[in-house]
């Protein structure tokens, strides 16, 4: 299971029955996940094989396949899985794919000779944030940066989230949920996230997902680029401050320095330099890869 698919899993743990009512219209009383069976090269397993129970008793299955992206061969993959667990529980099936993004190529049937079989398709990118925001129900709102507006939903999803929550290991899987399913439509979403709610979010079980999508490595290297950047206008405000507006060349070159101790050591020259002519010269002595800058007092810097 991919890690979008994991996503779900982990939402779905917490909110299956809200999930059925709202993408499906149902009237759950009890809903079920049933046992998966093992996977192996010539028998495949859906993703959420549910027995539901209906107010008026009813009993049957819902088989939600969730798909990142659409695929030709789903609607035969997903008849697979209904005829198997007809076969095996002898309840009806309603088949349905939780489709994570857009696609132009989405049907709702498939017909080829004799064969006819309909499924239903929730396409998260056809419906509205906004809507989904409206029903107060914080389990859901993972799923909205997903949704039309979404992305300019997503602060205020989160912070509904936040607030319509007790701390907790559900509050935490919810936001690692969102986090990982935001990266579908944006990378810096959930290092947006991540850089404010770390420290909820490490108390999920999913945490170990967001590092394996790399998210958490791309949150500190957004950080330390920065730290750089703020580093580097700092040089240029001291010497301004001291000599005027700072040529173009000199900008040029300080842009190119990546280490924060060669950004600090330039600080350092820029307040104790006579003169821009004297800054340019020890800036253009420096060579990698500590750009061994020259102290005005014969030292050098040593590298990180």
């Amino acid at each position: 299971m991919g890690s979008y698919d994991a996503a779900v899993k982990v939402i779905l743990s917490h909110c299956r029955q809200a999930a059925l009512e709202y993408f499906l219209g149902l009237e759950v009383v009890e809903s079920e996940v049933m046992e998966l069976p093992q996977e192996t090269a010539t028998l495949r397993r859906s993703d959420f094989p549910i027995r539901v129970r209906t107010p008026e008793g009813r009993l049957f299955i819902v088989l939600l396949e969730v798909q990142s992206r659409w695929e030709h061969d789903l609607p035969l993959r997903l008849l697979e899985y209904d005829a198997r667990y007809r076969l095996k529980t002898g309840l009806s099936v309603l088949p349905a794919v939780l489709l994570l993004t857009p696609s132009g190529a989405v049907v709702e049937r498939f017909e080829d000779g004799g064969l006819k079989y309909a499924f239903r398709v929730i396409s998260l990118a056809a419906m509205e944030a906004r809507e989904l925001l409206k029903t107060g129900n914080p389990c859901l709102f993972p799923f909205a940066p997903l949704m039309k507006g979404g992305v300019e939903l997503f602060d205020e999803a989160e912070r509904a989230l936040i607030d319509s929550m007790p701390a907790g290991p559900d509050r935490a899987d919810l936001l690692t949920g969102m986090a990982l399913l935001s990266g579908l439509v944006s990378k810096e979403l959930p290092q947006r996230l991540l850089s404010r709610r770390r420290d909820i979010m490490m108390e999920s079980v999913a945490y170990e997902m967001i590092k394996k999508e790399g998210y958490d490595e791309g949150m500190k290297q957004g950080l330390q680029q920065g730290m750089l950047t703020e580093g580097r206008e700092m040089v240029l405000e001291a010497l301004a401050e001291r000599f005027g507006p700072v040529p173009r060349d000199i900008e040029e070159v300080l842009t190119t320095v990546e280490s924060r101790r060669q950004i600090k050591e330039l600080l350092r020259l820029a307040l104790r330099v006579q003169n821009l002519d004297e800054f340019r010269k020890l800036l253009t002595q420096a060579q990698p890869p500590c750009s061994v800058f020259r102290t005005l007092d014969g030292g050098f810097c040593s590298e990180l």
